[in-house]
């Protein structure tokens, strides 16, 4: 996930840059301005969008470890038929569905099994840990990418502000933090479980 801390590392360049162009030196003998309102918002804004990178960056952590369980099954011999069971028996993938495990699919797990010399009731448990994992992991992708989608409606707001006030440069600057937050939310966007409940290796 390098790609990512290389993202993270180009927003908080940008926000630099922001930054510098946004603080002037008065002039000798002059008192010094106290912040505008949009440089009061842009403090809070980037404050908000290291709590959001914090949360982005949890999350692909996770992702790392969990896919690499998922790869590794997905890697088995056997993995290719009790994938197409799965499929075809969409409730096995939820513990909680009060359908249950009926005598058909119980005969299609134990056909499976026995072709392969192995527990099936194990190996639907490994199965049904790693969709548990996914599904927390969904939501802490869910709450980074709204976190991130708010940090970016902050940043609008601070570039409609600077236009009023007739900075466009420095609006102009501001928005190409918006433009880099549009692509670490199209890569967070590009994570998510497939039809097992599993996050799926790309």
């Amino acid at each position: 996930m390098d790609g990512k801390m290389f993202g993270y590392a180009l927003v908080s360049l940008l926000l630099m840059a922001v930054l510098s162009g946004c603080a002037g030196l008065p002039g000798r003998g002059t008192v010094a301005p106290g912040p505008s309102r949009a440089e009061i918002k842009l403090m809070e804004t980037n404050r908000a969008l290291d709590e959001a990178n914090e949360q982005s960056s949890a999350f692909y952590v996770q992702l790392n470890a969990v896919i690499g369980e998922i790869d590794e099954l997905r890697r088995r011999p056997y993995w290719n038929e009790l994938e197409q069971i799965l499929l075809e028996y969409p409730s096995l993938k939820d513990p909680d569905d009060e359908t249950g495990i009926t005598a058909q699919m119980r005969s299609r797990l134990s056909d499976w099994g026995q072709k392969w010399n192995t527990g099936w009731e194990q190996i639907l448990e490994e199965y049904l840990s790693l969709v548990d994992k996914c599904t927390i992991l969904e939501a802490q992708r869910l709450a980074a990418r709204e976190k991130l989608l708010a940090v970016q409606a902050a940043y609008l707001a601070i570039v409609v502000m600077e236009a009023s006030a007739g900075h466009a440069s420095q609006g102009k600057e501001i928005y190409s933090v918006v433009e880099a937050l549009d692509r670490s939310g199209a890569e967070l966007d590009s994570y998510q479980p497939d039809d097992l409940g599993l996050y799926r290796i790309r």
